[in-house]
């Protein structure tokens, strides 16, 4: 179970064995819809002097949807939006995950240089590789 919630970054709704019920009371920011965030956020800033840091949360961000969003904490009446959190952003290597070390373990038997990487790959990963535009997963 552990694996599984590091692998879906705490997200509840991928993991069968979870009952819905659990699954709807255990949602995080990036499952809950981001009108709740900006109405609460709306009803408190009256009372705010100045203005309040929100944070609104979109999994899966297009245009639209964040047109929609900003639109309506203008209208609102909101002051400002601090940041805006998406998923692909904030998603981590999940080194720990025994899927992630059973991969680590079937690379252990590559040809490496002398510093754990082939000649490549540290080609790939150089600061003269991405001034030519060349970039490896690990620096995107």
């Amino acid at each position: 179970m552990l694996d599984q919630l590091k692998y879906f970054d705490g997200e509840l709704t991928d993991i069968e064995s979870i009952p819905t019920e659990i699954k709807q009371k255990y949602l995080t920011a990036f499952g809950i819809d981001y009108r709740y965030f900006i109405e609460a956020a709306a009803r408190r800033q009256k009372w705010i002097d100045q203005s309040q840091s929100v944070n609104l949360f979109l999994s899966k961000p297009d245009l639209k949807t964040l047109s929609h969003m900003y639109r309506a904490a203008w209208r609102k009446g909101l002051k400002t939006t601090y940041y805006l959190r998406t998923l692909g952003a904030s998603n981590i290597e999940k080194a720990t995950v025994s899927v992630r070390k059973k991969m680590n373990t079937a690379m252990e038997g590559k040809d490496e240089g002398p510093h754990g990487f082939t000649d490549e790959e540290k080609r790939a990963c150089s600061i003269d590789a991405m001034r030519n535009g060349e970039e490896c997963e690990a620096c995107q």
